[in-house]
């Protein structure tokens, strides 16, 4: 039999997302990914671009691949990952992705299947992954100072995060307007303003892009944000997750500070064919 490429329906969603269990698993990360495509497609019925796939039409065993843009996400409970394997071989190409978030059991499997389908691996990144309980980021103080507004982030504020994001670029600037447009957002402003600390949630229900304007430094207002971020997806039923990398202290202390605590490794792996 030879293998085929097969769209998953939307109304499957849901199936697919009950295989996953909405606790701080090693699987965890598909249950959010799943959820947050479900819970934006129901916002907007009219988004084309993000697609998910199975093997062969089946999948029963959590075996999926989603794409959004230039993202992509992959995958599986079932330990043997050959039918990952396969699945990934037969995706299109013919533009670059990032696979984002990969668990550590899966880089090779990902990075194998790539090799495969004759796909170059221009670069990795490792990250550690941190996790927070539903209950403690429920319980977390998100009153602002005196001064400081809190609210989600808008267009301009956008604008912003990605003029200063070390990690995007021109590629990841239509996940990024998504993730605000869609996903829970907080921005802390000063009383003329000025967006001061910000973050945002992965489609991954990773929190995404947490930072203050240098000009604000050493005035909590990073903590803040995490706080408030950590609460809103928290009241949206989920545990909280959050990536660094190893050499990013001040950030590890801040996770540390608030609960988090390191529970793996996760992985971003760029393709390179154009």
């Amino acid at each position: 039999m030879v293998d085929k490429l097969t769209e998953i329906a939307r109304r499957d969603l849901p199936i697919l997302k009950s295989l996953y269990t909405p606790d701080g698993s090693k699987n965890y990360i598909a249950f959010a990914t799943v959820d947050t495509y479900i819970r934006w497609f129901e916002q907007d019925p009219n988004v084309k671009h993000i697609k998910f796939f199975c093997l062969n039409g089946d999948f029963s065993d959590g075996t999926f691949v989603v794409t959004d843009h230039n993202v992509a996400f992959a995958d599986t409970f079932n330990e043997s990952y050959d039918r990952l394997s396969r699945l990934l071989q037969l995706i299109d190409y013919s533009k670059d992705y990032i696979f984002q978030n990969i668990r550590a059991e899966l880089l090779p499997v990902v990075t194998n299947a790539l090799e495969k389908a004759n796909v170059p691996v221009d670069h990795c990144i490792e990250f550690l992954l941190y996790h927070l309980t539903q209950e403690k980021a429920l319980k977390l103080d998100v009153q602002p100072p005196k001064g400081i507004e809190l609210r989600s982030l808008t267009e301009s504020d956008v604008e912003k995060v990605i003029s200063v994001w070390a990690h995007c670029d021109q590629k990841t600037i239509p996940l990024i307007q998504a993730m605000a447009k869609y996903n829970p957002s907080v921005g802390a402003l000063t009383e003329d303003g000025t967006l001061v600390a910000w973050a945002l949630r992965y489609p991954t229900g990773l929190i995404a892009a947490l930072q203050t304007d240098e000009l604000f430094f050493g005035k909590g207002f990073g903590g803040l944000a995490l706080r408030c971020i950590s609460k809103k997806i928290a009241e949206l039923g989920h545990h909280v997750f959050g990536a660094v990398s190893e050499n990013n202290a001040a950030s590890i202390s801040l996770l540390h500070k608030h609960g988090f605590k390191m529970i793996n490794v996760l992985h971003l792996i760029y393709t390179k064919v154009t």
